[in-house]
């Protein structure tokens, strides 16, 4: 009998999964203790960015360093999950409404582990950025009309991830959504860092930050406007046809959660259009000759 080969690079990600015990959402077979163990090991990570921009001579309790935090820990989070969404999405036959039990142990653990992992992301960018580092004495979190954006988008993509895991179907749309939104991170965030990077007067001495600035922006643009702009609409609307409209799709994906999804796949596109159009304002600018804060 052959034995499936595992791909190289989930296998870290599987073996994390199986070796962490496990806590369950009630009503569900659904593990959370993934999760909160990774939402833990993201809020170490952030506080030990902070403490290691200051000590570079960053501005201590500034919002600039506060923020490239975040930033630098959203990178490894994207950075390190893009690979093995890539290897889950290749690993298999990618139907968006698919089931998950047919498929071998190993996926379906990688899966967990992965979106278990994304989701950890998400309940610690919350708490962090969105209550503790908000919070006010005698108040309490208080949140910009842009930080209830990024809150719900929190709240609906873990909503997504932990109901496709609860019904064992339609994973894979979640997969291919979270690598396509995903692709883009890396350098969007260091985008973020390299600007505010270039604020701090122990960077100004950096001859070569502008000049990387400007390369980066270029790059994420372009990137950010394929992604955006030709890709996921193409993806999200198959996503949509597959649910909603195959034979396929009302058999393995209750209708209602299907229809629930909907909002939550094109609330995202719409909600980046604020974004393509700064994209097309740089892509523009650099073809007119007037990138950036360096030189080409």
């Amino acid at each position: 009998m052959k034995t499936e080969r595992i791909p190289f690079i989930l296998r870290p990600w599987i073996s994390l999964y199986r070796s962490t015990p496990k806590l369950y959402i009630p009503g569900t077979d659904v593990d959370i203790h993934f999760s909160l163990r990774c939402a833990v090991v993201f809020s170490i990570l952030r506080i030990a960015i902070r403490h290691a921009l200051t000590w570079f001579g960053w501005p201590a309790s500034a919002p600039d360093t506060y923020y490239t935090s975040a930033c630098i820990a959203s990178f490894c989070h994207s950075s390190l999950i893009l690979p093995g969404l890539a290897a889950l999405l290749l690993s298999q036959k990618y139907v968006p409404s698919g089931k998950l039990e047919p498929s071998p142990q190993w996926y379906q653990d990688a899966v967990h582990s992965l979106m278990g992992f994304c989701g950890g992301y998400m309940i610690y960018d919350t708490v962090m950025g969105y209550v503790v580092e908000t919070w006010q004495p005698g108040i309490g979190p208080v949140l910009s009309g842009d930080d209830w954006t990024y809150v719900g988008h929190h709240v609906l993509t873990s909503l997504y991830m932990i109901s496709s895991r609860w019904k064992k179907a339609g994973h894979m749309s979640a997969i291919m959504l979270m690598f396509n939104g995903e692709f883009s991170a890396p350098l969007m965030n260091l985008h973020s860092i390299l600007e505010l990077a270039l604020a701090q007067e122990c960077c100004k001495g950096i001859a070569w930050l502008p000049t990387l600035f400007v390369y980066n922006e270029l790059l994420f643009s372009f990137v950010y406007i394929v992604c955006r702009v030709v890709i996921s609409p193409l993806v999200i609307a198959h996503v949509s046809y597959d649910l909603l409209f195959t034979k396929r799709g009302r058999r393995d994906v209750p209708l209602w959660l299907s229809i629930s999804w909907m909002p939550m796949c094109w609330g995202v596109q719409f909600g980046s259009i604020p974004w393509i159009m700064t994209c097309l304002e740089t892509l523009s600018a650099a073809l007119n000759g007037t990138a950036g804060h360096g030189e080409l």
